[in-house]
């Protein structure tokens, strides 16, 4: 059995699922189809430096995205649908405390994190830090779309390094300490403190 997450990311202005996610998604589908007895959870409430109402979260979005168009393919699948998290650190810190709770009876080596290509490696890193390892964790990159493909490269590429910078002073596995140093730059963010999270 796999626990397969699929990482959040911004809603469209309409509030369905942005083409980033999408592709995201399919590939969940596909790792469930792979591993039929697995649990997929669709993780991401509102994303902190999102300013505009939402009706939806966007893990709602996501199911229902796959209601349309993978029912089929994930009938015997148990989806969990998580809309709390507000960053990539939060959700992984979640996906930490989740496995480590042994609701579920799985190992970090059991985990499929479905992101982005580019972003992965920056979900990498944290991991290595959040999990204290990476070895063992699956890791999938979606494609990005053409469109947008050379502007998420370098965003992404900009924050891996921010993000080297600012894990070197803290120990691998002290995730606790990690996540509340997040949420301390979420809140500088939203009140304009400073222009640029970790993540």
């Amino acid at each position: 059995m796999k626990l397969i997450a699929c990482l959040g990311y911004s809603l469209k202005e309409d509030n369905s699922v942005h083409p980033i996610l999408e592709n995201r998604l399919r590939d969940s589908v596909n790792m469930c189809v792979k591993n039929n007895e697995s649990t997929l959870i669709l993780m991401g409430g509102a994303y902190y430096k999102d300013t505009k109402e939402r009706r939806i979260s966007q893990a709602s979005a996501m199911k229902k995205f796959l209601d349309e168009n993978f029912k089929e393919e994930l009938e015997n699948i148990k989806i969990i649908v998580e809309e709390n998290t507000t960053s990539t650190i939060e959700q992984l810190c979640y996906l930490r405390e989740l496995i480590d709770s042994g609701e579920f009876k799985l190992k970090y080596s059991d985990l499929v994190l479905v992101a982005s290509k580019f972003f992965i490696e920056r979900v990498k890193l944290y991991s290595e830090y959040i999990f204290d390892t990476n070895e063992d964790i699956t890791f999938v990159g979606s494609s990005v779309p053409e469109n947008i493909f050379e502007q998420f490269k370098n965003t992404e590429e900009n924050k891996l390094k921010e993000a080297q910078i600012w894990l070197k002073d803290y120990k691998r596995g002290d995730y606790k300490e990690i996540l509340n140093r997040q949420k301390v730059f979420q809140e500088q963010i939203q009140k304009g403190k400073i222009n640029y999270p970790a993540s």
